[in-house]
């Protein structure tokens, strides 16, 4: 039998956009149950979270979110 392959997976081979879960910062994403410990290993996009208030990823470690910078421009 095949390996099984999960949607998430068949939506990236397809092109589709992955789109994360957006919020303002870290303390916003909580506020709405989203925390890192109840979603290790989650990517979220922070509008406002990171140093000096920039936009920022975040991934959680299972306890905290840690902050991923953007960086430059994509070319």
């Amino acid at each position: 039998m095949g390996k099984i392959i999960p949607r998430s997976f068949e939506a990236l081979r397809s092109g589709e956009q992955i789109q994360l879960p957006t919020f303002t910062n870290n303390a916003a994403a909580i506020a709405k149950g989203v925390t890192a410990a109840k979603f290790p290993r989650r990517l979220i996009y922070l509008s406002a979270g990171g140093t000096g208030s920039v936009p920022c990823l975040a991934v959680s470690d299972g306890s905290t979110w840690r902050q991923v910078a953007i960086g430059v421009t994509a070319i």
